[in-house]
């Protein structure tokens, strides 16, 4: 996506966040929306490729480690029916859930807790429009 221009309050993009920790999901939320993206929540994955096909979002963060719905399972079902859209994947439980995470198709992974300005560059990289050689 292109900057917005200055005076214009639209958001970059929509972005799900997927976590069943609130703080976790308020925390992503503020970094994210302080970057100028619009953001969604969800408390697992149940539903969440509707979501991103109803809402137009362009990018998901989700943890891998939920109740009801985990993330490998969120990153399985979006890497089948919205392969377009990259999803990053992030963890408190140790490098061998972000390595399956990658190995299931996530675009990047992050170790809770993760620094805000090298998250915010990442996410600002997965939806920027490639560059012409």
């Amino acid at each position: 996506m292109s900057p917005t221009p200055a005076g214009d309050t639209r958001p970059k993009a929509r972005i799900l966040v997927v976590d069943d920790e609130f703080a976790v999901r308020c925390s992503v939320r503020w970094q994210l929306e302080g970057a100028g993206y619009a953001v969604l929540e969800a408390p697992d994955g149940r539903g969440v490729v509707e979501t991103v096909e109803r809402q137009g979002i362009a990018l998901v963060v989700t943890d891998i480690l939920m109740p009801n719905h985990e993330g490998m399972e969120t990153i399985q079902d979006l890497r089948r029916a919205c392969p377009g859209v990259p999803v990053i994947a992030i963890s408190a439980r140790g490098q061998q859930y972000l390595d399956a995470a990658r190995a299931l198709g996530a675009a990047y992974t992050f170790a809770k807790p993760f620094e805000s300005a090298l998250f915010v560059q990442t996410v600002e990289k997965l939806l920027s429009p490639p560059r012409a050689a």
